[in-house]
């Protein structure tokens, strides 16, 4: 659910903003989120892996940024896949 919520954030605050944002605390200094939720399988908020784009995704879109999120855990899914894949 915070993964959601996070990668829901980074495209609401991209969308209003204009421009996607530089870091995570963005989202949280705009209003986006209260705090960035501990990654569960790490523990720790400041373990999320950002994924940076050059390509801008809208044509109002006026600066690339992070584009999505995911886990910073080195671990292995019971279903064979790597956690920070998802």
């Amino acid at each position: 659910e915070d993964l959601f919520n996070m990668r829901q954030a980074i495209d609401q605050y991209t969308q209003d903003k204009s421009k996607a944002p530089q870091a995570l605390d963005d989202i949280v200094t705009a209003g986006y989120l209260h705090a960035i939720p501990k990654d569960p399988f790490t523990h720790a908020a400041d373990t999320w892996q950002t994924v940076q784009e050059d390509v801008l995704t809208s044509i109002d879109q006026t600066q690339p940024g992070i584009s999505d999120v995911k886990s910073g855990s080195s671990l292995i899914s019971s279903e064979g896949t790597a956690y920070n894949t998802w």
